[in-house]
Formats: C-alpha cells, structure tokens, sequence
C-alpha cells in the first residue's frame, strides 16, 4: 500500500491489477520480446501494482516500454490502470487508445484496453461511449476470458435506462461466472434496475470485531455512516473524539457507525479501538476488500448510506470535526427516517 501524507489526508492507492503477462506479447517489437530486461522491468512494476505503489509501478511500466521501443501494449495498459487510480482519466484513455492500436493480434490485451476504456467512460458519464467501447471488449474477447464484461455493460445500459438490454447482460456474466466477484451485486441490480441509476451502496457483507454479520440487507431502514480510518492516520485519530459524539448523539435513533480500519497490523487497530473507547461496530479490512467495493483512495474518508441504500454524502481527506457538512446530513437523513 502506498501512503501519501498531507495535512487533513491520508492517500491509499488501490491497484488496479494487471494480472498475469502472458509468455509472448504479439504486439510488443520483435527486439523486445527476446529481452530480459523488458521482462524483469514489466514484471517489476506488475508486482508494484500489486503492492499498492502505483507511482512507482506507473515509472516501472514507462521504463518497460521504452525498453521495447515504445511499443508494448502491455505496458501501456499498466500505465493507464495507473492513471486511473490517479484521477487522471484524460491521460487513462490516452494510454488505453495506445494499448489498443498496438493490441490488434493480442485478443485479451486488446479486450482488457477496451473495457478499462469503458469503465473510464462511464466514470466520466459518458455512456454511450463507454457502451461502444465494453461491447469492442466482448468482439475481441468472444469467449469471455476477461471478467465482468457482460457486467460493466450490464450497468451501463441499465444506466442509459434501457433496463431489459442491461438485465440480459447481468444474467449472462452470472451464468458464466455465478460466484465470482460481480455476482452478487449483478443479482441485486437485476432485482432493482434503479440501482443503476442512483447512487445505490454496492452489495457488501461482512463479520464486525464483535462477531456481528453487517450487510447492506441488515442495516436496510437505517442510516449508516461508513468510517473507513487507520491507528496511524493523523486526521482519523483527531476525528474519534467527534465520531464517538456523533455516535452518542443518534444513540436512539436507526443510525449505525461502522468503523473500516486500513491498519496494517491487526493487534494495532484493536489496541487503538479499545483504548478509545470505540464501542460502535469495527472491522478489520486486512485485503482492502470494502475500500475496494466501495472505490476508496483516500483515509479519512465517511461514506453516508440512508435507509433506502442510497449513498447521500461521500466526503474524503477531511477530519470529521472539520466535516460540518456530513454531520448536518446526518441529522436530516435520520430526521426524514424517523417520519
């Protein structure tokens, strides 16, 4: 995990994983793919991307590139996955629309282009776009051995209201893959198409501290405000004392806290929420598996979910003493549920 510090910010770079290299890369230069060098730097910055380190990762896949004569449509996935994590989507589909012209005889590096091009798209509202470029995807990958393309179009559609197109998409990628990591919120989307929408919670579940099963299903009819914090999170620390107010505060009302810890060491984080007192539902996100549901970057960061599943609020890098506007939210959402 890469930890960036500024004042009132924690950043966590969430990988966007680049996944096995295949043993040849047919659009990469004849000169490079009989190179060590290119494959000792491109495997390098494929295992920074799984630590976390993107910045690092997004130099390695650079250096890569350069060593196969600028030509490597791999790398120049790796450097778009990079760029998307950090917020720079313009650069992204640049690097993709790379990838993709120098991909033509590698099906999976073109389709995999395609769809982060796609998810790129969508990211910015532009539907129509992002549906052209899932459905490029699935024509260069007919039998769909990359994950969740029949899903990202699935939402797509359903987004531009074309909900019967959209349903049909969902229940294709849950036939081809029905455990795998899209499935269930796929099934939830499928049942309310309004899900793709409005800004819905995505499907989540998991054991708290206490040995208490939270989900979105179980906390339905109460406000939930998602914590996501670490020990060694300057803002987190100052914030508790305002948090376990807030949670005094709505002690009677269907509200709910839920603390996500990033901490790196278990015993740490249980040390920290037992010696403040931090007696509202914890839990330990040791494979990053909620800030990666939930698409977050940056601690501190307070997620605001209403009775109804709708995020409402989302604020990120503010300490929640500071966050005057999330704690009038909170008062307005449990006073509109208490009606």
């Amino acid at each position: 995990m890469t930890l960036l510090r500024s004042p009132g910010i924690c950043l966590l770079v969430l990988a966007f994983t680049v996944g096995p290299r295949p043993s040849t890369d047919a659009a990469r230069s004849p000169a490079a793919q009989s190179a060590p060098a290119y494959d000792e730097e491109f495997e390098k910055a494929r295992q920074l991307l799984q630590q976390h380190d993107y910045f690092n990762a997004l130099k390695g896949f650079q250096r890569a590139n350069q060593l196969a004569g600028g030509k490597s449509a791999e790398s120049f996935l790796g450097m778009a996955q990079a760029m998307q994590g950090m917020k720079v989507n313009k650069n992204a589909l640049d690097a993709c629309q790379s990838a993709i012209d120098l991909a033509q005889t590698n099906p999976r590096v073109l389709a995999r282009a395609h769809k982060l091009k796609g998810q790129l798209f969508e990211g910015m509202g532009e539907l129509r776009d992002a549906e052209a470029e899932l459905r490029a995807a699935l024509a260069a990958d007919p039998e769909s051995k990359v994950a969740d393309l029949h899903y990202e179009l699935g939402v797509v559609l359903m987004g531009e209201h074309r909900d019967e197109e959209g349903i049909a998409e969902l229940k294709k990628e849950i036939e081809l893959r029905p455990n795998g990591t899209t499935a269930e919120d796929a099934r939830a989307r499928i049942a309310n198409p309004r899900r793709a929408r409005e800004r819905y919670a995505p499907v989540f579940s998991f054991v708290s501290a206490a040995g208490q099963t939270m989900s979105l299903e179980t906390l339905k009819g109460k406000i939930v405000l998602l914590d996501f914090w670490a020990s060694w999170c300057g803002p987190c620390v100052k914030a508790v004392t305002s948090v376990r107010k807030v949670y005094n505060d709505h002690a009677n009302d269907p509200f709910v806290i839920v603390g996500i810890s990033a901490d790196r060491d278990e015993h740490a984080w249980r040390a920290f929420t037992d010696k403040n007192g931090m007696v509202w539902p914890q839990y330990w996100d040791a494979d990053q598996r909620l800030r990666r549901i939930f698409g977050v970057t940056a601690i501190p960061t307070y997620v605001l979910i209403d009775a109804e599943g709708v995020e409402q609020l989302r604020i990120a890098g503010s300490g929640f003493d500071q966050a005057r506007t999330l704690i009038a939210e909170i008062d307005r959402q449990v006073r509109l549920a208490a009606r």
